[in-house]
């Protein structure tokens, strides 16, 4: 697996669709869809200037990969 997949991307390994995804976890899809678009952390929180201090990015992983455990 691709170490900088996106969330389109793994619901496509998944063969799930947004809809279905906002459907599991009891949303509308316009709503997913608006936080799929949106940051993941607030800009007025004092994360992205840690981040950006520190040459640091967020990177998403499947749970289980590249943490040393099998699943």
């Amino acid at each position: 697996m691709d170490a900088k997949m996106t969330v389109q991307a793994r619901l496509k390994e998944l063969g799930m669709t947004q809809a279905q995804l906002a459907t599991h976890l009891g949303t509308t899809p316009a709503i997913l869809s608006r936080t799929l678009g949106s940051a993941m952390i607030r800009p007025d929180s004092h994360w992205p200037a840690i981040l950006e201090a520190l040459d640091l990015e967020p990177v998403l992983q499947v749970k289980g990969v590249g943490d040393g455990q099998s699943s």
